[in-house]
């Protein structure tokens, strides 16, 4: 036998961690972590990928439907016939509904894969037949939070601030979980390093496991209401006199009307709200206020509530206001001379979804509103749309209301998939497609001296492809085949082309020497002048835009107990879903390794002791989880969150997972008409509930 050690970049996710493969005879047979390297590391899934990606779960050949939608009876079938047929369905619908009817879907699967590039802008695959409607996990994740909250604040995207934790005194970790990411937690680590230097870490988060469990102090919190004690703390700030005057007169808009609004705000109804005591809550502000060296750990937790914007913008406002602006151990603005973000109109003709819905989210995201296709599907609202292609993701199980996705899938007279492991869109799918895991595909690695372009890892499994290749094979059947990679040595010069959107971020540069406070100066603005780049100039705590399109245009909160039906006496409790896991990662195929083998074998709810008294549950107790919109049964996990909330995991509901991850979905649990007002992101992380025993 033939015995060989690669060091490279795990294959399972888009982590980036580095580890050490072992082959035998060609074949992946153990991982490891790296021990060469600083971002090495090896999660429970990654573990796992010698069994999974040559096992059962793995698509290995092209399919082909032979039977009812929704019964997944797939036979196998050769390229040529998969593609053909792909491209006969595609022109049917364009044919008879117009090209708007097709829509797409690329999904958490295909980020740092060379097809990414096909997901969204100029080289969006159907914008080539005419459709305005490929759409990217983008439409579900993150854009709140990375692009539109701050573009509407302060004018300089996430990708653009450095949260500077080894030169902060104070770590606030409120709206994402370092010691669950994915790859290799550099972040977790310069917080672990932070504290030892004596910085404090405050988790502002409704459950302990993770970051909550090494901090100096969990302030548990319930799910949604961040934007409450959010505006809680201003409101001490703004009424002590405790901001930076030279700042807020200067270079902020809306202070007077936004400290008029918090005039109008309780303290006391503000913490029972969210569920901090104010006494709490004043401690916090005491404490932030005590350092200008305070950073920011934030991700996606706040984007998914009743004012997801809004509570983001309000984070922004404590940071501003309190002077911990691109200053150090802050929030530093990694940003030179960056233009201010302009606003798309909404197409009059061939609109987007969702544009004309959410037209600032439009504006701002250029790329239609997936969470809107059911709608185009089901009830032709704005028109109808019979086609789909999925890439690398899983609708079924990643958005709400997984039984009106299944339904859509029933209606439509094209669905195509492409992806590496079965998903329940193949159960309904027309053409199945077998991609490359990332461990098979020809990939751009950053270095230091630049993007490199690196060699598959292992042997092609089955007759997998890469995903950009089956586009552009398939694109090839459609009469726009020039545009795409249609073999490798054609992928090899596409990926290193200097036009590469992706590619381009990773050119090596010499990055500036730090500048702080870069808005006084003329260096954060592209037309030099000192200011920030937004449409006023200054920190918009009032937004110009949101003013422009009928918005509250200060930060304010709306508390889902006030909307009809919705209140405690009928649901009690609170739910968050959605938190990540180093076990599992949720709408992924991936799922699928460690639920079957026994890793993560249970669908767990994490209750706090006295909700779980009060129903008359015990740890490990089979239960059913209900709210307004459906019910699901778990199984209870007592402990590890605030009283008052409960966290679903997610990730579950496809018939190819074992019991009883198939039954335990929480995307059974939510709704897609109960959404941020701005963006028409699903409200996933604050949905009133109640639980009982099975």
């Amino acid at each position: 036998m033939a015995t060989e050690t690669k060091d490279v970049t795990c294959g399972f996710c888009q982590g980036g961690c580095q580890v050490t493969i072992t082959l035998e005879d060609g074949v992946l047979a153990a991982v490891k972590p790296n021990s060469q390297s600083p971002r090495a590391r090896l999660c429970p899934r990654g573990a796992l990928v010698p069994k999974f990606i040559y096992g059962e779960q793995r698509v290995k050949t092209p399919l082909i439907r032979n039977g009812a939608r929704g019964m997944g009876e797939l036979r196998e079938a050769t390229w040529d016939e998969a593609l053909d047929h792909a491209a006969t369905l595609i022109k049917d619908v364009t044919r008879r509904h117009g090209a708007r009817a097709m829509a797409s879907y690329f999904g958490r699967g295909v980020l740092f894969s060379p097809v990414m590039g096909m997901s969204s802008g100029p080289e969006a695959f159907l914008r080539n037949i005419g459709s305005p409607n490929d759409c990217n996990c983008g439409s579900i994740c993150n854009l709140v939070s990375s692009t539109i909250a701050p573009a509407l604040t302060l004018g300089v995207p996430t990708m653009k601030q450095v949260q500077d934790v080894p030169n902060s005194d104070l770590i606030v970790s409120w709206g994402k979980n370092s010691a669950t990411d994915d790859g290799p937690q550099i972040m977790l680590a310069q917080i672990q390093q932070a504290q030892a230097r004596g910085a404090k870490l405050i988790v502002i988060d409704p459950r302990l496991e993770g970051l909550g469990q090494i901090a100096d102090w969990w302030i548990p919190i319930l799910p949604g209401t961040d934007g409450a004690l959010a505006l809680a703390m201003c409101k001490i700030i703004v009424e002590e006199n405790r901001y930076d005057t030279e700042f807020v007169r200067d270079w902020t808009q809306g202070f007077e009307e936004f400290a008029a609004y918090l005039a109008t705000l309780e303290l006391e109804k503000l913490g029972t709200i969210c569920g901090v005591p104010v006494a709490d809550i004043r401690k916090l502000t005491d404490e932030f206020c005590g350092t200008q060296k305070a950073s920011l750990v934030s991700y996606t937790g706040l984007e998914y509530a009743l004012s997801a914007v809004q509570n983001i913008r309000a984070q922004y406002v404590l940071w501003a206001i309190t002077g911990k602006l691109d200053v150090e151990g802050g929030i530093y603005l990694n940003a030179w001379g960056q233009p201010t973000q302009p606003v798309r109109p909404v197409p009059e003709e061939n609109t987007p979804l969702g544009a004309a819905k959410y037209p600032l989210y439009f504006g701002l995201a250029g790329m239609a509103l997936f969470g809107q296709f059911p709608h185009a599907v089901l009830d032709d609202d704005p028109y109808p749309v019979r086609g789909l292609l999925v890439v690398g993701g899983s609708p079924a199980v990643s958005f709400p209301d997984s039984n009106t996705w299944r339904a859509a899938y029933e209606r439509l007279e094209c669905l195509i998939v492409v992806d590496r492991f079965y998903s329940e869109e193949m159960r309904y799918a027309d053409v199945v497609l077998p991609a490359k895991t990332l461990y098979e595909m020809i990939r751009v690695q950053p270095t230091p001296e630049g993007p490199v372009l690196t060699d598959p890892a292992i042997e092609t499994i089955g007759q997998a492809r890469d995903e950009s290749i089956i586009l552009g094979q398939l694109a090839d059947r459609l009469g726009f085949g020039d545009k795409y990679p249609r073999n490798e040595d054609e992928l090899r010069s596409w990926l290193v082309a200097a036009q590469r959107p992706f590619v381009a971020p990773f050119k090596a540069a010499t990055p500036p020497a730090r500048a702080y406070k870069k808005y006084a100066t003329g260096q954060l603005r592209a037309d030099g002048k000192p200011g920030f780049p937004t449409p006023s100039g200054k920190f918009e705590i009032r937004s110009t835009t949101l003013e422009q399109f009928g918005y509250t245009p200060y930060p304010r909160f709306e508390d889902v107990r006030d909307l009809p039906g919705f209140g405690a006496d009928e649901w009690p409790l609170l739910m968050t879903t959605g938190a990540r896991s180093n076990k599992r990662m949720g709408g992924l195929g991936a799922n699928l390794a460690p639920i079957g083998e026994g890793i993560d074998p249970k669908p767990l709810v994490d209750i706090n002791e006295a909700d779980a008294a009060t129903a008359g549950i015990a740890d490990g107790d089979a239960i059913v989880v209900e709210t307004p919109f459906g019910q699901a049964p778990f199984y209870a996990h007592v402990g590890g969150t605030t009283e008052g909330a409960i966290h679903v995991p997610h990730g579950g509901g496809s018939a190819y997972m074992p019991q009883p991850w198939r039954e335990g979905n929480a995307n059974c649990l939510t709704s897609l008409e109960f959404c941020d007002s701005i963006t028409g992101f699903p409200m996933l992380k604050s949905v009133p509930c109640r639980i009982r025993k099975a």
